[in-house]
């Protein structure tokens, strides 16, 4: 059973990310620590806002973000989407598709997650994610996960670093820090753009 927590860099992030572009379909990557069976999601970058499809800028991107993460001992260990149907949490084929191409390329099993915007309000005890993981070749919804429930059969468990990580997003959200994250598609037309690091975001995000 492997655990899986997620930090609120990676969760801010990925949620300041969704919006930003709340008229859209977003997506990204989760880097992750690893250590003895635990994965920590330790941060998130974002790809696009323009495509959610299988793309050579899909590969790319990829291809910077494993450099991007060997090069600070982490690993792609997660993929992420919100859908511009904010009714949608199931992960669509072209996310699995995406989502097992991120799989592929790193040579390792990932974890899925779908953003469901319907839980990013202040009136939500639970996080906006829900996490998918690939069974007998088929993305399965981890039901359990963020319950505290414990999960059948051995499944993943999915939790988040401690009880900031909520309060600290939703913050950050009224605070409109989303103008400061740019994602790949961003960088494609502004070179200057520091869509790999988000670095003054990153900053923002551990203050507060």
């Amino acid at each position: 059973m492997t655990e899986y927590t997620i930090s609120l860099q990676a969760y801010a992030k990925a949620v300041l990310h969704c919006a930003k572009y709340s008229y859209a379909s977003v997506h990204g990557l989760l880097l992750a620590e690893k250590k003895d069976g635990k994965v920590r999601m330790v941060d998130a970058i974002p790809l696009a806002h323009n495509w959610t499809q299988l793309t050579p800028m899909f590969d790319v991107a990829l291809q910077q973000a494993q450099l991007y993460a060997k090069a600070k001992g982490w690993s792609v260990s997660g993929y992420y989407v919100a859908y511009e149907d904010t009714e949608t949490t199931q992960l669509s084929a072209s996310g699995a598709l995406l989502a097992r191409a991120v799989s592929a390329s790193s040579g390792e099993d990932i974890v899925a997650f779908v953003i469901d915007a319907k839980k990013l309000g202040p009136g939500s005890t639970q996080p906006g994610l829900v996490p998918y993981v690939s069974v007998d070749s088929q993305w399965k919804e981890q039901t359990a996960a963020f319950t505290g429930a414990k999960p059948k059969g051995g499944a993943a468990t999915f939790v988040l670093e401690n009880n900031r990580v909520q309060a600290a997003t939703l913050k950050l959200v009224a605070e409109r820090a989303d103008i400061g994250i740019h994602d790949f598609d961003e960088h494609l037309d502004d070179v200057t753009l520091d869509w790999l690091q988000n670095s003054a975001l990153s900053e923002r995000i551990r203050t507060a």
